[in-house]
């Protein structure tokens, strides 16, 4: 259980980490 809850943790650091610029550029890059 503790693995499951790290895991959870690790993910929502991952999205956090991703300035929202780069994430809103890599989007507009899409639809392109």
């Amino acid at each position: 259980d503790k693995q499951k809850e790290g895991k959870k943790k690790m993910r929502q650091f991952g999205r956090v980490e991703i300035p929202q610029d780069a994430f809103i550029s890599a989007l507009k890059m899409d639809a392109n």
